[in-house]
């Protein structure tokens, strides 16, 4: 019995064939094109991932087929937010809005004064921001506002298949339209936003259900664009990190998730739903009846090392392949798309400050792995504070591989960081189709053992402590002069005085001095 892990992310789509005893088979990959405008829209082509999905699992499931495993079951993991709208026949009828996408931004404010201060959290778990699909949905056009429905990637790829439009409860959750604690679609969320998108309706929406849920068979059109027998089980996933956090062998109460992916994400799994987050920006939802989900990150983890390589002109792997091995006196904030989940600052925009004209490439590219550090060890202590414990840190993606940048990244949060295996999204979903033949893929779909783990450096502790403490404060000077920097300052620019974009406060900070090598 084999089953497919399909992961749909936001740069690329996969597709990985496991034997239920945890097995690779085989995997196959396809990149995605991300569209930006230049004005805050991102977006990708509906039908690209389609195709794309299409091409994977046929290849994964062919190599399944010749050792002779044929696939029985295909489950989802989804990247987050990400919304079309769609016509009667579940045709996309515009692109894709994608996370980073900024058209919601003015809707999200809007509903929170309606829903009042915190509300929108209580019910559904997420922050107040304008990332999430609903907002995308109510900042639609004409094709938005006239479409038969609206379906995440999972549920459209889904429907596309079997005829049936499910979402899983996490991704559900990922809309900002679910109330997470009943698992339906809220009414209260829906009354408010139909104020002013009365277009967003219950019945142009997929319907929620558990992971591990079968959706429905493979129909015979399908069957034969897939590879796989008419009837090949549907099963519904999850949201890409709590995927991930499967995937890793993430567990309550024992280990806790690093993804290092377009966007980097710490997540935390509990008994229960956390109480109290409603004003932290962290983001919460339920995986099963036993498990919450908890999570929080950066916006752009992946992509800030994509911008800085491509800003080069060179490799990725070239340029975070060669690290300078002393950490360098530069601090980046790699707010890209908007500031880290604890900030949830949409106009924040990435720093870069200590440069010289000595400053090599190799310091740089370690500046901006440190950086997801510097934002996890915020994470953590925020978390803790709030009374949900963060456990031994496994570490999946790409980034996991490299074990300088790992290195940096632990020296830079202050705690180990254990690699697992790398395609713990795929592999997490690969799990809840099992569970959706009846199998139990905690037991059965047992993932590889971790690989060294990277403990941070004593030597450099009491110059991390000090960077940290830099870090947290470069936000706190800058973020006033962000909204200018946006094209939406607060007062029309012939009004705005040199004093309104002064930093807001003065740092403290005199970090112990620091010796390092220039890496040329």
């Amino acid at each position: 019995m084999s089953v497919i892990g399909l992961d749909l992310g936001t740069s690329g789509v996969r597709a990985v064939a496991f034997a239920a005893d945890g097995r690779m088979l085989g995997g196959a990959s396809a990149p995605l094109t991300l569209r930006r405008d230049g004005r805050g829209r991102v977006e990708l082509d509906a039908e690209e991932i389609i195709a794309a999905a299409e091409s994977v699992v046929h290849a994964a499931a062919a190599e399944a087929l010749q050792l002779g495993d044929a696939v029985q079951a295909i489950g989802f993991s989804v990247l987050g937010e990400a919304v079309v709208p769609v016509d009667g026949s579940g045709a996309p009828l515009a692109p894709v809005a994608v996370s980073m996408d900024t058209r919601g931004i003015e809707h999200a404010a809007g509903l929170g004064a309606r829903l009042g201060e915190g509300r929108f959290t209580q019910i559904t778990g997420q922050p107040l921001h304008g990332m999430f699909s609903v907002f995308k949905i109510m900042a639609g056009d004409d094709a938005w506002a006239a479409a038969a429905g609206y379906r995440c990637m999972g549920d459209l790829v889904a429907e596309r298949w079997s005829g049936v439009a499910a979402i899983d409860l996490g991704q559900a959750a990922r809309t900002g339209i679910l109330d997470v604690d009943g698992g339906e679609w809220s009414t209260e969320i829906l009354e408010a936003v139909a104020a002013s998108a009365p277009w967003v309706r219950e019945d142009r929406l997929p319907v929620p259900v558990s992971s591990g849920t079968v959706i429905g068979g493979v129909h015979d059109q399908a069957a034969a664009v897939l590879g796989v027998a008419p009837g090949t089980a549907l099963v519904a996933g999850t949201h890409d990190q709590a995927a991930a956090f499967l995937g890793a062998g993430g567990e309550a109460g024992e280990r806790s998730v690093i993804a290092l992916g377009s966007s980097d994400c710490l997540t935390v799994a509990t008994r229960e739903r956390p109480r109290g987050l409603e004003t932290t920006g962290f983001a919460s939802y339920r995986l099963d009846d036993e498990t919450w989900i908890t999570l929080a990150g950066t916006a752009a983890g992946g992509w800030a090392l994509e911008w800085l390589a491509a800003l080069l002109g060179r490799d990725i792997g070239d340029v975070f392949g060669a690290l300078a091995e002393d950490p360098p006196s530069l601090i980046v904030l790699p707010y890209l798309a908007g500031s880290g989940t604890l900030d949830n600052d949409p106009s924040a925009r990435g720093t870069i400050h200590g440069l010289t004209l000595d400053t090599t490439v190799p310091e740089l590219a370690r500046a901006v792995v440190e950086a997801a550090g510097f934002e996890f060890h915020k994470i953590i202590a925020a978390l803790e504070a709030h009374g949900v414990r963060v456990d031994d840190l496994q570490v999946t993606g790409a980034g996991a591989e490299n074990a300088a940048a790992l290195s940096a990244r632990a020296a830079a949060a202050g705690v180990r960081m254990t690699p697992v295996a790398r395609d713990a999204s795929a592999r997490g979903a690969a799990m809840l189709a099992l569970r959706g033949l009846g199998g139990d893929a905690r037991d059965l779909l047992v993932a590889p053992g971790p690989a060294a783990a990277a403990d941070p450096d004593p030597a450099s502790a009491p110059w991390y402590a000090a960077q940290r403490a830099a870090y947290a404060a470069l936000y706190d000077v800058t973020r006033g002069i962000a909204p200018h920097l946006t094209g939406r300052p607060r007062k029309q620019p012939s009004q705005i005085q040199p004093s309104q974009i002064q930093p807001q406060i003065q740092p403290q900070i005199q970090p112990q001095s620091h010796q390092k090598e220039n890496t040329k």
